[in-house]
């Protein structure tokens, strides 16, 4: 590819950058009050980044404007509407409200498995590597990790798996499979969809049951145009974060059938997860969630047009993730990128930190939406400058 010059890059970028560096996009958040006085672009982060006063000042509008039922250790009230709401959400029968992902992972998994103590989990999985053995330790359940360093595994896997287990001599059955997309220690590389039906319907044949890290699963539908529902479809039991990127600060959805889910609060109360109050983080979640995946789409349609613009910048490199999401590693070339941050912070746009090699992951996330695909990368070039 033919180099291009300073001059050169300026006056892509000019093409692109329409009515100003920080010109609100096409869609905006209209539908999301945003009562936050910082208006800033955070280019990292999966959420918008609530300061604690927008978030009171956000949750103190919310309950003015709707009649707020308060729950009981998360039963019943704006709990139970919320769950109701994300069950229809993820077609699933059911939902249950939890504290943590990790108690949402490790309880589907618990109940999936069963009897049937073996569970097939991918090697880089959050539940693998960041839960202090929480499954073997608390349930009892063997972990059996496939695909060393890769986002998928794949149907021949899991049945090398089945076929080695049945050949033990003492009879240990696998009781459920765990896939995770887009998969964070991976930064934010997607399970392949196909493979991931095909394990699913091979699972559903064997009987054995399926559970979906879905954390970040709404990220990954702006990004495939594939639903959190049609995504959730295969599988019996779904996971997803509320406080990632829907900014309520704490909590996780846990949707499936009710013969899986039906009593799960007994061992949420057991697992010490049955807090006082959960009606604040639904409250706040469901306002977040609701049209989030468009309002996503439209950040990451900014993001393009910017990693496209920047990428011409003789002092900048940008590394895409394969099947990835919203994270992608920017590498600032001979600069100082501290005096680079500083400039950018100047104009409202906050740069994650980088390495001593200038390389930074940078997130797209709602706030992308704050400005414009060629009104960032002149931002750049003028930090750069």
């Amino acid at each position: 590819m033919r180099p291009v010059s300073r001059r050169g890059f300026v006056q892509a970028v000019g093409a692109t950058a329409g009515a100003g560096w920080l010109a609100p996009s096409v869609i905006a958040q209209a539908d999301v009050p945003d009562p936050a006085p910082d208006r800033s672009v955070h280019l990292s982060g999966d959420g918008i980044g609530l300061s604690p006063r927008a978030y009171a000042a956000l949750l103190g509008e919310l309950s003015r404007k709707a009649d707020v039922q308060e729950d009981n250790y998360l039963l019943g009230g704006e709990v139970e509407r919320f769950e109701q709401h994300c069950a229809a959400l993820l077609g699933k029968e059911t939902a249950v409200f939890m504290p943590s992902g990790t108690l949402a992972n490790h309880l589907a998994l618990r109940t999936l498995a069963g009897a049937k103590r073996r569970v097939i989990v991918p090697e880089m999985s959050h539940v693998y590597n960041d839960t202090g053995d929480a499954c073997q330790t608390l349930s009892g359940l063997a972990l059996m990790p496939l695909a060393p360093g890769a986002a998928t595994f794949t149907r021949e896997d899991v049945e090398a798996v089945l076929a080695r287990t049945a050949g033990g001599r003492v009879a240990t059955d696998v009781g459920a499979i765990l896939i995770e997309s887009p998969v964070r220690r991976l930064a934010g590389r997607m399970f392949d969809w196909d493979e991931a039906k095909r394990i699913a319907a091979f699972a559903r044949e064997r009987g054995i049951g399926t559970h979906l890290d879905g954390a970040r699963l709404f990220i990954a539908s702006a990004y495939t145009g594939i639903s959190p529902a049609e995504y959730a479809t295969p599988f019996d039991t779904v996971y997803v974060s509320l406080w990632k990127y829907f900014n309520c600060g704490i909590g996780a959805i846990l949707a499936g059938p009710r013969r899986v889910l039906d009593g799960m609060f007994h061992a949420r109360r057991m697992f010490g997860g049955n807090l006082w109050a959960g009606w604040p983080a639904a409250l706040v979640a469901r306002h977040y969630m609701h049209g989030f995946v468009d309002r996503l789409t439209s950040a990451v349609r900014v993001s393009e047009e910017f990693y496209t613009a920047i990428a011409r910048h003789p002092m900048v490199s940008v590394e895409r993730i394969p099947n990835g999401t919203n994270l992608a590693r920017v590498t600032l070339k001979g600069v100082d990128v501290a005096a680079v941050s500083r400039a950018l912070a100047g104009r409202g746009i906050r740069l994650p930190a980088a390495t001593p090699a200038g390389v930074t992951m940078l997130g797209v996330n709602e706030t992308w939406n704050r400005t414009t695909g060629g009104g960032l990368a002149r931002a750049f070039e003028q930090a750069l400058g």
